[in-house]
């Protein structure tokens, strides 16, 4: 249980700020070509890039810029293998980028969570303690709040969802 003085996240974003940071999202998802959204069957058949790969990839490509001419068949397209490798690069600093946003607004949000969830258990065990105690009006919200403990420990029963 946290501590009831502690509140380190306690904030509402102003809706300019939530629209400026839904408009940029909107922003990013316009600047990535659309013809690069995989099925599942393509992610999974796809080769993914390791550092290794990567390395082995950039030194193809310095090779057949310094001594492909006359050995690589024509069909091989340098321009292609240098355009493929740049915009790797910056789509990977892009995602490094917004991994660590991501990151930041799960810890935000779990953060928020546990906060809210602390309090309102508080919240919650001042009415059933009230309702215990015989407090007029308390037991309405005492039975309407309990709901949410019955079904503890009762695995696949509603109120145990993560949200």
């Amino acid at each position: 249980m946290s501590n009831l003085s502690e509140n380190r996240l306690n904030v509402i974003l102003a809706v300019a700020d939530v629209a400026a940071i839904n408009a940029s999202i909107a922003t990013i998802l316009s600047k990535v070509p659309a013809n690069t959204t995989l099925t599942d069957e393509q992610r999974l058949s796809y080769n993914a890039i390791n550092v290794a790969n990567k390395v082995f990839s950039d030194d193809c490509l310095a090779e057949a810029q310094s001594n492909g001419a006359g050995i690589l068949p024509g069909f091989i397209n340098l321009v292609n293998l240098q355009n493929d490798l740049t915009v790797f690069n910056q789509l990977d600093a892009i995602s490094s980028a917004l991994s660590n946003a991501i990151q930041r607004i799960e810890d935000a949000k779990r953060i928020a969570g546990h906060e809210a969830y602390a309090q309102a258990t508080n919240v919650y065990n001042s009415f059933k303690q009230a309702h215990e105690s015989g407090i007029p009006n308390a037991t309405t919200s005492f039975n309407k709040l309990k709901v949410r403990f019955e079904a503890q420990g009762n695995v696949g029963k509603k109120g145990n969802d993560q949200v």
